[in-house]
């Protein structure tokens, strides 16, 4: 296909994508990154045609940016990519970008016991998202958890992967949202992959190509965890303690201004949560 539509819009060519390989202390990660189709300063973080290749020392702070009191993170990835239609007629359907780092955490016993990781990802999640009015625009800013989902992927092992999306309201130029995907891989490391996505309209197929994309990479993540890792992670699933929580309360629409919701009605499936009245579509990255 020469050029997108809006029904059919054109995103980057994923025939070409790229290895991404990282040994973290032992643990392996590896995926498929799509190049960026589009060039976006300062976001950019590598050559779009090279392989990743790199070898860290988790248990250093050396290389890791604080991010909050409770947590550091060193970055992986960052790759943008648009949306293209037909050219001068509709040349602009969307976007989205998507970015993965390490973080390493502080003041938590183990992250690998689900109970401490939950407590962990709920703290972080408010420490970003607050919902209420905003300081400086004094306006309401974003809905979340507006989704919960937890799975495994297929070159992923053991390991659990938790998903949730947080949705800015505030956007003028539709809907704009980011999906979280997140999972332990030692006591005091985590992965966290983010795919933020912006669709000009909501029937158009721009969500369609975003979820193909994201379905792309996560299908295509490895992690070979170390030995004793492994057998941590299996002596907590004896105990019990890795039993995550299969859904959490969403934002309610009840508790936002009505003046800034005209357009949305809250649906009680929470795989479809806010959606705009009447349009009603299945937000699930992914179905075990």
């Amino acid at each position: 296909m020469l050029f997108g539509t809006v029904k059919n819009p054109k995103g980057p060519n994923l025939s070409k994508s790229k290895p991404a390989s990282y040994n973290f202390s032992g643990t392996r990660l590896n995926f498929i990154r799509p190049p960026s189709n589009t060039s976006v300063p300062g976001l950019r973080t590598t050559k779009p045609d090279s392989p990743l290749e790199l070898d860290l020392n988790i248990y250093s702070l050396e290389k890791f940016k604080k991010l909050s009191d409770r947590a550091w993170g060193f970055p992986l990835i960052r790759e943008v990519y648009k949306y293209n239609g037909i050219p001068l007629w509709s040349p602009n359907i969307g976007g989205m970008v998507f970015s993965s780092e390490l973080r390493r955490v502080a003041k938590r016993p183990n992250l690998l016991e689900a109970a401490h990781y939950e407590s962990f990802i709920e703290e972080d999640v408010k420490y970003s998202y607050a919902p209420g009015e905003s300081t400086h625009s004094k306006r309401w800013l974003y809905l979340f958890p507006l989704f919960w989902q937890t799975f495994k992927l297929p070159k992923t092992g053991d390991i659990q992967w938790i998903a949730y999306i947080v949705q800015d309201f505030c956007s003028d130029d539709g809907d704009q949202f980011t999906y979280y995907i997140r999972s332990a891989i030692s006591s005091e490391h985590e992965l966290f992959f983010s795919f933020s996505a912006r669709t000009d309209k909501y029937d158009s197929g721009a969500f369609a190509l975003f979820k193909k994309i994201a379905q792309f990479i996560l299908n295509n993540i490895e992690i070979t965890l170390v030995d004793s890792i492994e057998k941590e992670i299996k002596e907590l699933e004896i105990a019990g303690l890795r039993n995550f929580s299969t859904d959490k309360p969403i934002c309610r629409y009840d508790d936002a201004p009505k003046n800034k919701f005209g357009d949305y009605e809250l649906v009680e499936d929470p795989y479809f949560y806010f959606t705009k009245i009447g349009k009603t579509i299945d937000r699930r990255l992914w179905v075990d």
